[in-house]
């Protein structure tokens, strides 16, 4: 038995949270999707439904009553008692009439004996038998609640984008809308229904970044004594609030605010995930501030707590000095950014628009829970690229911030010239970086030019490794003669990485008295052997740049700053490539980089990259009072980085736009609002979803 929708299907499918009749939960109550349901042809899939609903339906059929409404022209809202979230759904030619943005396209729906037999017939008849779409587990084939919410589930996938499965960013190919399938079992004669979802248009509403778990506040003042009169001011208005009154408390933030300078001479940030805690905050920022005062001839304060709260008074201070920093191979990790999606809906769908965002950011290896190969170096440098890549459009979009300096840790150079807008192209290099020989046999894999410079056999093995020790220069380098087979390869601040044989480095080692920590990477480069291939790298790295006027809408002041130049880099594809392939072949002194940019005048260093790596070796290299900034660190809430990153940034005074911010402020009075008597966590979810959603 199989029977198949023969014709083209194209229905608009809308998830909507309802109370009356109304659409709730919304920052703005959309008018349009309102008016929709209050017209739609009502099926609810219960015996015990309201009065309101004016037909039953079973779950086995609820689809087919639904097409059969629509076929006539008719949108329909179908809805299982009790449950908060229900499914409007309507022609897509209406739905785009009413300027009304789907979260998803039904596109087939099949019955068959076989849940595969009827994924088959869905397919053709849905015109994407060329692809394989996401599955979604068979829901509890006893339970008509659980298939409705199955389906409400894959629905809410496709409008926040997010994996079904793994509940990270649902990846997609280049210019490809996400498909999924789902098959249920009728009860009365055991055959399957599959249909076929595709995207919908309608984007998920940022989620705040800025909560009543999350406070955020910033305050400015002229001098230290106008703060602490806040801060007074502020703990009085706190203590009036009571614990439970969260829409006061949101209330105050936007207030805050509104009344933040950010011409000030100070600026400040308290954060805190409570209103007890904030006052803990406030408090402890005043009394370090009084005892500042206190001070004579005090040194500049940098005041942070661990909560992200932050102030910095420094008389001395000089307006410019912002370096972005982008960290080299090797930073990436696990899952990294699991959840600024969420956030930053927009901004991906931008990357997702100009390139391939999941090959950028090697979605395949770094959000597979199951995958444990180890990812190759041209898998690593790729993912290192495009999170660096990310987090500085994230920045400089969201946020207005314009560096005055950029430079690069080993590839971390690559990262900056592909992510600060002058590459033309740099999507065009992930290919080629996954199969040029340079990453794959020439300094990894099988190290072609180790095996030339040693003058090796081809059957005879290597067996290379890196160990980062901390020792100096001075101490390590009297002892290479000794050993031909190891090189140093990068010193960074009190710690040297060495690179070479490892047999002949573990003896180097011991007869330097140090213990080393194995890196297990295979990578040559600083390396001599690496300086085979120079002319090799720099022909790779010889890109095309942004035409005249995208590369003169850049900020005036960056200066572009290589390990391998006294001086900041010429804006030339010449230039670029020639510094590029020096800094990967010779071997790297980030020491002297650092201490490089901050004779140039960079003073304020912000790592942008997954993880935080290089952020620590600044500090130690630096001895500046300014402690590194880190935008990302592995293990810790993606928000809370990124907030208190920005916090640093705003008690630095480096201008920025805090728009964001206040665009995305959690109305609490709408927004919190839990789903009414629901089983299922994929309603919850979905409840979630329309938190400030708007056709």
């Amino acid at each position: 038995m199989s029977t198949t929708q023969s014709q083209p299907m194209r229905i608009a499918l809308k998830l909507v949270c309802q109370d009356s009749g109304n659409v709730v939960g919304l920052n703005k109550p959309c008018s349009i999707t309102a008016s929709l349901m209050a017209s739609a042809v009502r099926l609810a899939l219960s015996p015990f439904a309201s009065r309101q609903l004016a037909n039953s339906a079973k779950t086995d059929s609820f689809l087919n009553q639904a097409i059969g409404q629509i076929n006539q022209q008719q949108a329909v809202l179908i809805q299982y008692a009790g449950n908060n979230v229900g499914i409007l759904m309507m022609p897509a030619l209406m739905a785009a009439q009413y300027k009304c943005h789907p979260h998803a396209y039904l596109t087939a729906v099949a019955k068959a004996d076989t849940a595969q037999a009827s994924m088959q017939q869905a397919l053709v008849q849905a015109k994407r038998t060329h692809i394989q779409p996401l599955e979604y587990p068979l829901p509890d084939s006893h339970d008509e609640r659980a298939q409705f919410n199955a389906l409400v589930a894959l629905i809410n996938a496709f409008a926040l984008r997010q994996h079904p499965h793994y509940g990270h960013y649902w990846f997609t190919e280049p210019h490809q809308s996400r498909v999924a399938s789902l098959s249920f079992v009728e009860q009365h004669n055991r055959a399957y229904t599959s249909v076929i979802l595709v995207q919908g248009t309608q984007l998920p509403a940022p989620k705040p970044l800025i909560n009543e778990q999350q406070i955020w506040l910033p305050i400015s003042a002229a001098h230290p004594n106008g703060l602490i009169t806040a801060l007074e001011q502020l703990q009085q208005t706190l203590q009036a609030i009571a614990a439970d009154e969260q829409q006061q408390l949101m209330v105050l933030i936007k207030q805050t605010f509104a009344q933040y300078d950010a011409n000030a001479c100070i600026g400040a940030v308290l954060m805190a995930n409570s209103l007890p805690a904030l006052l803990v905050e406030a408090q402890a920022m005043q009394n370090r501030l009084v005892d500042f005062i206190a001070e004579v001839n005090p040194l500049p304060l940098h005041y942070k707590t661990p909560a992200g709260s932050c102030v910095n008074i420094d008389q001395q201070q000089p307006q410019q000095g912002l370096c972005f920093v982008y960290p080299g191979v090797g930073t990436v990790y696990a899952n990294m950014l699991p959840s600024l999606n969420q956030y930053f809906p927009d901004l991906y769908a931008q990357l997702e628009r100009d390139g391939n965002l999941k090959a950028m950011l090697q979605a395949d290896s770094i959000y597979q829970p199951d995958n444990t190969t180890a990812m190759s170096l041209g898998d690593m440098a790729i993912a290192g690229v495009g999170s660096s890549y990310l987090l500085t459009k994230l920045l400089c979009q969201m946020f207005a911030i314009k560096p005055d300096f950029a430079m690069g840790y080993s590839m971390g150079e690559a990262a900056m010239w592909a992510s600060l807008n002058v590459w033309q192209q740099p999507e065009t290099m992930i290919e080629q970086t996954k199969t040029d020989r340079i990453f794959t046999t020439d300094i990894s894999g099988q190290l072609n030019c180790v095996r030339q410079l040693w003058q090796l056999r081809d059957d005879e093995q290597i067996v290379w490794n890196s160990f980062v020790v901390r020792s100096t220069a001075a101490e390590i380098e009297p002892l290479l003669s000794q050993y031909p087979r190891v090189y140093l390869a990068i010193e960074q601040g009190d710690t040297c990485v060495l690179a070479g044989c490892e047999i002949s480095t573990k003896a180097l080692l011991k007869q330097l008295g140090k213990r080393g920590i194995a890196a297990n990477r295979v990578t040559a480069m600083h390396t001599p052997p690496a300086m085979l291939i120079r002319d090799d790298v720099k022909a790779f790295y010889q890109q095309p740049l942004h035409h005249d006027e995208v590369l003169n809408a850049l900020p005036k002041q960056i200066s572009f700053i290589s390990a391998a130049n006294d001086q900041p880099v010429a804006l030339t594809s010449h230039a670029i490539a020639d510094a590029i392939a020096n800094t990967f072949c010779q071997p790297l002194n980030f020491t002297k980089l650092v201490q490089k940019a901050q004779g140039l005048g960079a003073n304020l260093f912000v790592e942008v990259g997954a993880d935080r790596q290089t952020a620590t070796l600044i500090d130690k290299i630096s001895r500046n009072t300014k402690p590194a900034i880190a935008l990302n660190a592995k293990g810790a809430d993606d928000a809370t980085s990124l907030l208190k990153c920005i916090a640093q940034l705003v008690s630095h005074r480096v201008p920025m736009s805090l728009a964001y911010l206040t665009d995305n402020l959690a109305e609490i009075q709408q927004t919190n609002f839990a789903a009414q008597s629901v089983a299922s966590k994929a309603e919850h979810c979905a409840t979630t979803l329309l938190q400030g959603e708007q056709s």
